[in-house]
């Protein structure tokens, strides 16, 4: 039974989630509702000798009485992802126990926060990235306590305290073309305080609101 308006107390907010996730996941289906048009044209599946394994942070908190996760804008460096939004995270590094210990190194890095106050709840579904040759583990996870941010300069250009309840309303939710390499690509995207998030990493967030619509835990 999902507890009254469990989205404004993290306690219950992560019992309920938590019991949703072991209902199993929405997948890729999920993933596609927020998936760039370029991907029909994209392999799916990865080249298990040449994919680099990496992961992402989704990190609850409770700031007041409401819930959050962060999300940053990468630094405006010479680089694939430059300037976009994305979940804190990166490559597997052969010093890294699994992909959950690559998930809080790098949360600790690009964040400044204490990986001794990070949870993990769980894993969702994994993601492949041609463009980046990326197979991405997102791992589902809460801080404790209200997070003091202090974000890498060389890395991150902007910490964004993203609001659970006010990302996922429908205002927030668009869609764009784009033209690139005489390719037309319809991109769809939510807006998070003016920032565009769409890609991979919307994919990934399309697949945590099925979880949270799922258990009724957002309209």
């Amino acid at each position: 039974m999902i507890h009254p308006n469990s989205i404004k107390n993290i306690d219950l907010f992560i019992e309920d989630f938590s019991k949703e996730l072991e209902k199993g996941l929405p997948g890729t289906l999920a993933q596609q509702k927020m998936a760039p048009s370029i991907r029909n044209y994209c392999p799916n599946e990865n080249d298990p000798d040449l994919t680099r394994d990496s992961s992402v942070l989704i990190l609850f908190y409770q700031k007041g009485e409401d819930l959050y996760f962060p999300l940053m804008k990468r630094s405006l460096g010479n680089h694939r992802h430059s300037g976009q939004i994305s979940l804190p995270g990166g490559k597997f590094e052969l010093s890294d126990k699994d992909l959950i210990d690559t998930a809080i190194r790098e949360t600790e890095e690009e964040m400044g926060l204490l990986g001794n106050k990070i949870h993990i709840i769980g894993p969702i579904t994994g993601l492949y990235i041609p463009i980046s040759n990326f197979q991405v583990q997102p791992i589902v996870a809460y801080y404790d306590g209200v997070p003091q941010f202090k974000a890498d300069s060389f890395e991150v250009n902007q910490i964004i305290e993203t609001n659970i309840e006010e990302l996922f309303k429908v205002d927030n939710k668009h869609e764009e073309t784009l033209h690139k390499d005489k390719f037309e690509i319809r991109t769809p995207y939510y807006d998070v305080k003016g920032h565009k998030l769409w890609g991979a990493t919307a994919m990934i967030i399309s697949e945590l609101e099925e979880l949270l619509k799922r258990a009724s835990l957002i309209k």
